[in-house]
């Protein structure tokens, strides 16, 4: 009976917090894109660590984090005291860089607990579900308005305040989807095919074009590497997948051209953009590009999308990145490490800019403004780190070339994204680490395993 008792614990033990974890996990994944959902990703997280303390003692053994993420960490521990502002600096070590340290350690540790517990396909296939959520979520909100209107709402971005977060929803869960489509047993091939659908078709519901090309290109990222490498399955499948996915692409953007406008006038008007002096642009608006755009035009009637394109269009984007260039050359240690960094630094030129941008549209640009080159410098290290991981489980075969594959793609999507947009921040620094650590504990579990 003694015996008995002791086995039951020994199993309530394991599946328990097992249990808890994944649950913790999939409410985490769910909502870290999410707009306003600030305390329950919190509590999710927090609730998620709880979880891992409880197992720490069977999972120690497990955890490993290399030299790039150690040295990330304790670059990040000492940049508030050579800060601008030491007190705003400790604030956004806590509620921005330090949260991301947070997901890897969670990430990590939920990787040893539940990456055994299922076949890699499957257990792709739930992470990559579980990451759609939001873009679900808009589908049906999307087709409830379409039923009410009368007529399809393009550009109605549901609950989100900006549709770049349904984007980086799409963009992780085409990946995982993706990888268990190619990984996974046939049985869940075509699960993973209609969420990857319906992850695009958000992003294109809400005319994000950045979502639409990102959720892509994360596709892509598994489908190449499957052509160029080994293949994952036969040969049959990868080059029919991959053909039939790159007509499905040209289909995508022939529609999305159709429907979204703003697609026609994109490279006329970021031409525009390198024209003028940009920190001058925005401070003084219209006025500082006028002149620029006459001399290239010889009128203002004859390019009035010009000016317009600058100040308020895509040619904006060109103008930040390059006034972002130029102040993080003149702060090479950056700010504060906050999110106004740039703003900040820029109301140092200008108290008033006539052009306010919260940010310069550019992850890395931004990561040196607020905390310098060599902070940004250290979590590309972090981000090749992972990226040389996944490259070395590529060689291998099984579930490690799977998650390798994750790994990689995962790596290569972020430092690309980072180029396009203000990704190293907040929730999303979360969800890079979460699910960066998550691939890499489970890879290198897999391989422990097959040795």
């Amino acid at each position: 009976m003694e015996t008995q008792n002791q086995e039951r614990s020994l199993r309530a033990s394991g599946v328990a917090p097992a249990a808890w974890t994944g649950l913790f996990v999939a409410i985490y994944l769910a909502v870290l894109p999410m707009a306003d959902t600030i305390a329950l990703r919190n509590l999710a997280l927090a609730c998620l660590l709880v979880c891992l303390a409880w197992q720490f003692r069977s999972i120690r053994g497990e955890l490993r984090f290399g030299w790039p993420i150690l040295l990330w960490a304790a670059y990040l521990l000492l940049f508030p005291l050579m800060a601008d502002d030491h007190q705003t600096a400790w604030k956004s070590l806590g509620g921005q860089w330090g949260r991301g340290l947070l997901a890897m350690v969670a990430g990590g540790g939920a990787a040893v607990i539940l990456s055994r517990r299922l076949p890699v396909g499957n257990m792709l296939l739930v992470l990559g579900a579980i990451s759609a959520a939001p873009n679900l979520v808009h589908l049906v909100m999307f087709a409830w308005k379409a039923v009410e209107g009368g007529s399809l709402p393009w550009g109605y971005w549901g609950r989100e305040t900006h549709h770049a977060d349904l984007g980086y929803a799409a963009g992780h869960a085409t990946i995982l989807l993706m990888a268990a489509f190619m990984t996974g047993e046939k049985r869940i091939r075509w699960l993973a095919v209609l969420l990857t659908l319906a992850a695009v078709a958000s992003t294109l519901a809400a005319q994000s074009r950045a979502g639409v090309a990102f959720a892509v290109f994360g596709a892509m990222l598994i489908l190449v590497p499957s052509v160029l490498f080994r293949p994952l399955r036969d040969n049959r499948l990868v080059w029919r997948t991959f053909g039939l996915g790159a007509m499905g692409v040209v289909a995508l953007f022939v529609f999305a051209f159709n429907v979204d406008p703003r697609w026609h006038n994109l490279t006329s008007e970021l031409q525009p953009g390198f024209l003028g002096q940009p920190v001058q642009i925005e401070c003084e608006g219209e006025p500082a590009i006028s002149g620029a755009v006459l001399n290239k035009y010889g009128s203002l009637d004859r390019a009035p999308w010009a000016v317009e394109g600058i100040v308020r269009g895509d040619g904006s984007r060109v103008v930040l990145l390059r006034a972002g260039i130029e102040l993080a050359a003149s702060h090479p240690w950056g700010s504060d490490g906050s999110r106004q960094a740039f703003q900040k630094l820029l109301q140092q030129v200008c108290p008033e800019p006539a052009i306010r941008m919260a940010h310069t549209h550019n992850g890395w640009i931004d990561t040196m403004l607020a905390i310098g080159w060599l902070g940004a410098a250290l979590y590309l290290g972090v981000l090749l780190a992972y990226l040389r991981q996944g490259w070395t489980g590529l060689r291998s075969d099984g579930p490690v070339r799977s998650w390798g594959l994750v790994l990689v793609a995962l790596s290569v999507f972020w430092i690309v994204r980072g180029g396009t947009d203000s990704v190293f921040r907040d929730h999303m620094l979360e969800m890079q680490g979460f699910m960066l650590a998550f691939a890499a504990s489970a890879m290198r579990l897999c391989g422990r395993s097959k040795a």
